[in-house]
């Protein structure tokens, strides 16, 4: 069974589309793990999925990705609960901007 959540990037993403973000992550130094959580997939798939096409990846959880990645756990339960990103807030970028005043969404009013 597939405990990937069909309505996440990596449930949609084709095949190109997954190893250039796999491909992304290991050249900014990231383990399987946070690259997972960028994706919205289980470390397993990432893993497995980079493994079977050649990738390798050599990223370690230093205690500088962490702090930056915030709670994986956390992140992890808020998106099993079907919590979008945009609300949680240990939820990271990888450009490195951290939470803006400005809404995600544009607001029509009423």
């Amino acid at each position: 069974m597939n405990k990937t959540n069909e309505k996440s990037w990596w449930s949609r993403a084709s095949r190109e589309q997954k190893l250039a973000q796999i491909d992304g992550g290991i050249e900014c130094g990231m383990s399987a793990r946070h690259i997972a959580v960028n994706l919205g997939a289980t470390t397993s798939a990432v893993h497995e999925y980079g493994r079977r096409n050649g990738r390798r990846f050599t990223g370690t959880n230093t205690r500088k990705q962490q702090s930056r990645a915030g709670s994986i756990a956390g992140l992890g339960n808020a998106r099993r609960l079907g919590k979008p990103d945009c609300e949680i807030a240990s939820a990271f970028s990888i450009f490195g901007d951290f939470h803006s005043e400005k809404p995600m969404f544009d607001e029509v009013p009423a």
